[in-house]
């Protein structure tokens, strides 16, 4: 049955749903400063793993960090990202010597960690990492008692 509004009723319910639309904007957003605050969908940095028979593949996204700006770190089964990216202070083509106001600010700045629990095992001496265009690349080995064996059958 539909609802008719009638009177007052209707400017309440409009000032609730944008009550509501700008709350849920605001819950959604990333956080101004650092990342390691939000709910776990918005972790940064955003990763993938892929598991092949030898090896663990994270792929991390990390715009405008360089190799130093990182930390890895493999104990056991976690593996650690922690790095930080320093705010902006300037705007971009000024020159530098100018404070930038903000219009619109959705890139966080800051100090991060991301701990990922890895699926099995790995060779924690023979994890190598490497940052190309902005996209970190760890590949993890996995432990020795971790890879797959060939069984040979034998027949009687």
């Amino acid at each position: 049955m539909p609802m008719f509004r009638a009177g007052f009723a209707l400017p309440l319910d409009e000032l609730r749903d944008e009550l509501d639309r700008v709350w849920t904007t605001l819950t959604a957003a990333p956080p101004l400063h650092g990342w390691s605050a939000g709910p776990p969908t918005a972790a940064f940095p955003a990763v993938n793993v892929r598991e092949t028979d030898d090896a663990l593949t994270v792929e991390a996204e990390l715009p405008g960090l360089d190799a130093s700006d990182v930390e890895i770190s493999v104990a056991g089964e976690e593996l650690l990202l922690k790095g930080a990216r320093p705010a902006p202070t300037a705007a971009p083509g000024n020159g530098g010597d100018k404070p930038a106001t903000w219009q619109r600010r959705e890139r966080g700045s800051g100090g991060f960690e991301r701990r990922l629990e890895l699926p099995v095992a790995v060779d924690a001496a023979r994890v190598e990492a490497r940052l190309v265009d902005g996209v970190l690349t760890v590949r993890c080995p996995k432990a020795p008692q971790c890879q797959p064996h060939k069984i040979e059958v034998r027949s009687s």
